[in-house]
């Protein structure tokens, strides 16, 4: 059968594949063999799918080529399943003949034969060698299934024998799209980009046409800039754009206009069915460019050597892009006032600015994934702190510590990745480039996109306050001019923390009052602390209340004083005009700083002018001045007054034996003041041994006086043993000890 009479039987066969007729080819063609008639149906399927098209014609007479092959009684059958077809049409699903043609029969019985041959004598050969008696017999077999486009299985259900799916065909001209309407991430370049910014090595693609081959490293913008030489130089074209893998033998000269044949990656189209000397010798001759792209390392790994694939590549015009920008492509870089290109003249570090551009937001995408507890949520958490040091103002690489103790400011549960784990994995390089946290003199930096890309996103989470202060404690200079812009806006919308935080920052007076006139705790306690130092105690109590109501002890000290001040103030007015419980109060005031005669004047008063319990106040200055009679008299005064307090100092020893034994009960009770004090009284005895053993356990059980008054019992005798337990003394907290040592440090000669 000649080429013409077999194109006419397969446009017979495809008026009939979409219309009524084809339930029963459908079948006939099963009667005689089944493979053929599911490969039919495929292409029924795509005809009736995609339409009339230029492949589906060209598989359809393939198809019918290898069905008439084994000779004319194949083509007989086809013919005549067509035509009955076609006059039984209105039958829309009929069954396969009762009692087929005598060549239908035939047909089918000489194809059931080889198929049982082919079968028996895979059978044979499998004791002896199964793998290779199967591929002769695959060989062998008469239903090969080669070439085409299958879009479903193909089913065999008697021997299979060879089955080839070949490469797919190349996009019908009809989809070639006009070059000024492409888009570069259709062809192969990265989302995301920008405007085009133009290469020095532009000048050498300002003419495209025959072979040209852009080279480079990863993410060097190779594909981007063939794609603009290509809508510089070729706006007229429509562009076909084979995947990697496709049979590009089918291409050929096209009659419906002029065209460019793009490859990008062209290592993918170096196969047996693609690009090859003869077809690029073809298309060329017949003025149609072909404008592929490489990576340097496949164009070294094809270029070189007598293969069939390094015969294309040296007839190629190869243009190599570098990963470096010179300087007029970085001027020309910040032109667009694009903020991604800033962005990467500012933030790219080590790599090339194509990198930056085109890894940027794999990374940025990782790293918000990265969150999720099956991920690396201590790898994400890592990033972060490290992100938002940067975006405090840290300039230095960050230390190791430092990140471990950010990250866990965050207060998520970061389980099952430990922190070494979590590191190499934001460490590591992402196309072989950077990591997420990149290596720097010693310490660590987030990728400069990451940055950039943080600086703004609103995906990101506010930084909180402990970040803020580590940062602060890390690199106080360069993040507290950071922090004052932070916290200056929300200070104006009226947040008390912000505004105290602002004041602490830059030691504002007025920022620190507008935060504890809004009622922050710790603004009120410094600002109190503020004017009771300037002396303006009574407009630092309020503030001082109000910190000391929340908790802060030094307030309500400070408080306590101010008001002990204004005490002292009006017990001193009111004595004066003759109050003797003002003069009593006052007196105890002044007892208690040590300023006996003082208070033993105004206790005579106020008990001269009749108030009682100035007795027991003087029984107190009297024991103060051990007069113990004297005391026990107007101790006893106040007792038989009433005075409750006054009975119960009446119980105090009167006598040295009286003291010993009271003291000795209570040291015996573990008492270490009793301890030490009983020490004491033994000493004054002239009972040194004894006295010591009891300094020793007045110190063991917590009183820093035994080891002073234990000292300057041994500093005459025993001077070395004496400083032993003065520096023991001191390091306990008795500040007697503390003087005596720095006096002696003092006296020491440099």
């Amino acid at each position: 059968m000649d080429d013409g009479e077999l194109r006419a039987l397969a446009a017979d066969l495809r008026q009939q594949l979409t219309g009524p007729a084809w339930p029963a080819i459908r079948a006939r063609v099963a009667a005689v063999d089944k493979l053929a008639a599911s490969e039919l149906e495929l292409l029924a399927f795509e005809l009736g799918r995609y339409g009339d098209n230029p492949r589906v014609r060209g598989v359809l007479t393939e198809w019918v080529r290898r069905f008439v092959a084994p000779g004319p009684s194949g083509r007989a059958v086809l013919r005549e399943t067509i035509r009955s077809a076609a006059a039984d049409a209105s039958t829309r699903a009929p069954a396969p003949p009762a009692a087929p043609a005598a060549e239908l029969r035939a047909l089918a019985a000489d194809r059931e034969a080889r198929n049982r041959a082919v079968a028996r004598a895979a059978a044979e050969a499998a004791s002896a060698d199964f793998a290779a008696a199967a591929r002769q017999a695959a060989v062998r077999a008469d239903n090969d299934v080669t070439g085409g486009v299958f879009l479903g299985p193909v089913v065999q259900t008697g021997t299979l024998g060879t089955v080839h799916f070949g490469p797919p065909a190349p996009p019908d001209p009809a989809v070639w799209m006009p070059v000024p309407e492409t888009d570069p991430v259709v062809l192969g370049a990265r989302p995301g980009v920008g405007p085009y910014v133009r290469r020095d090595r532009d000048a050498e693609l300002a003419e495209v046409g025959g072979f040209v081959l852009v080279t480079g490293e990863p993410l060097s913008g190779r594909t981007t800039t063939a794609w603009a030489a290509m809508a510089r130089a070729l706006p007229g074209h429509r562009v076909c754009v084979p995947p990697p893998g496709t049979d590009l033998r089918a291409l050929a000269p096209h009659g419906g206009g002029p065209w460019v044949l793009w490859l990008d990656d062209l290592e993918g189209h170096l196969h047996e069915r693609g690009l090859d000397t003869g077809l690029l010798a073809r298309l060329t001759g017949a003025g149609v460019p072909v404008l592929a792209t490489m990576s340097d390392e496949a164009y070294d790994r094809h270029r070189f050597g007598s293969s069939p694939h390094a015969r294309v590549l040296s007839r190629a015009r190869t243009v190599e892009l570098s990963l470096d920008w010179s300087d007029d492509e970085l001027e020309r870089l910040a032109e667009p006032g694009e903020p991604r290109y800033e962005e990467a003249l500012l933030w790219r570090g080590a790599t090339g600015v194509t990198q930056y551009l085109g890894l940027g937001p794999e990374l940025w995408a990782e790293w918000q994934r990265a969150r999720r507890p099956a991920n690396h949520p201590r790898g994400h958490l890592l990033v972060r702190a490290a992100v938002d040091l940067a975006l405090c103002g840290t300039m230095a690489p960050l230390p190791e510590e430092l990140l471990r103790a950010t990250h866990e400011l965050y207060g998520a549960d970061a389980s099952g990745e430990s922190f070494e784990d979590a590191l190499a994995w934001a460490a590591r390089p992402r196309l072989g480039i950077t990591g997420l946290l990149v290596r720097e003199g010693g310490g660590w930096r987030p990728y400069g996109s990451l940055f950039a890309d943080a600086l703004r996103s609103d995906a990101v989470p506010p930084t909180p306050d402990t970040v803020w202060d580590a940062a602060l404690a890390h690199e106080p200079e360069a993040v507290t001019t950071v922090a004052r812009i932070h916290y200056r806006s929300a200070a104006e919308a009226g947040d008390p923390d912000a505004m105290f935080r602002l004041a602490r920052l830059g030691d504002d007076e007025t920022w620190l009052r507008r935060a504890a006139d809004a009622g922050h705790a710790g603004a009120c306690g410094e600002l109190g602390a503020l004017l009771a130092g300037r002396g303006e105690g009574r407009a630092a109590e309020p503030y001082l209340e109000t910190a000391a109501e929340a908790g802060d002890a030094r307030a309500a000290t400070l408080l306590a004083k101010l008001l002990q001040d204004r005490a002292r103030h009006w017990l001193t007015t009111a004595a004066r005009a003759g109050d003797p419980e003002a003069a009593h109060r006052l007196g105890d005031l002044y007892l208690a700083e040590g300023d006996a005669e003082r208070a033993f004047h105004l206790y005579l008063d106020a008990l001269g002018d009749g108030y009682g319990p100035a007795a027991r106040s003087l029984g107190a200055y009297h024991r103060y001045k051990c007069e113990e009679i004297v005391a026990g008299l107007f101790f006893q005064r106040a007792a038989d007054a009433g005075d409750e307090s006054a009975r119960a100092a009446l119980g105090s020893p009167e006598s040295l034996e009286g003291a010993e034994d009271y003291l000795r009960e209570f040291a015996l009770q573990g008492e270490a003041v009793d301890a030490t004090h009983l020490g004491a009284l033994l000493e004054k005895s002239d009972r040194r041994e004894e006295a010591r053993t009891w300094y020793e356990k007045g110190f063991a059980l917590g009183d820093a006086y035994g080891a002073f008054r234990l000292a300057r019992l041994l500093e005459k005798d025993r001077p070395g043993e004496a400083a032993a337990w003065l520096r023991k003394a001191a390091a306990a907290g008795h500040p007697g000890a503390k003087e005596a040592l720095a006096a002696a440090a003092d006296t020491v000669e440099e």
